[in-house]
């Protein structure tokens, strides 16, 4: 799954439980349950083992990605200013619910090729749910347009 609809679920998750003991980890939990969903996403593994890196075009998506994901956390964390702790752990759910893709990145990105990279990616990828484009990508808009909902609400 992209990383969007895991900052904006994360997001969701701190706005709705402000204490942190909960919110962090269940942040980072959220992870997995989406990532059960079926979803579409570029294909850095087949790419990384076939080109030794994902392709430019992968790249180019992956950072739009990232980029979209930094500033909604911010847009959603500002919501909660002038509250510096509740923006601030907004922001924290946001990281705490992409970390798992954070620390992948280090193989597909940076060239680190460890056994537990290959350990972690191999796990994650084994309980992903692939999809076309299009479909793909509608599943990911409507989980986005939930955990909005779920923060507006």
């Amino acid at each position: 799954m992209l990383e969007l609809p895991h900052a904006v679920l994360g997001a969701a998750i701190a706005t709705k439980i402000p204490n942190p003991w909960l919110a962090l980890p269940l942040a980072f939990l959220s992870h997995f349950p989406l990532d059960l969903i079926p979803h579409w996403n570029p294909s850095l593994y087949t790419e990384t083992k076939k080109y030794g890196r994902p392709t430019r075009k992968s790249t180019l998506l992956v950072t739009i990605d990232v980029f979209l994901s930094l500033g909604a956390g911010v847009l959603i964390a500002s919501r909660a200013l002038p509250n510096l702790a509740q923006a601030s752990l907004i922001i924290l759910a946001c990281f705490a619910a992409v970390a798992l893709d954070v620390i992948e990145g280090f193989y597909f990105f940076l060239g680190v090729r460890t056994q537990w990279l290959e350990n972690l990616i191999n796990f994650q990828r084994s309980f992903q749910k692939r999809l076309p484009l299009k479909s793909g990508l509608l599943i990911q808009g409507l989980i986005i347009l939930i955990s909005f909902l779920i923060i507006y609400s």
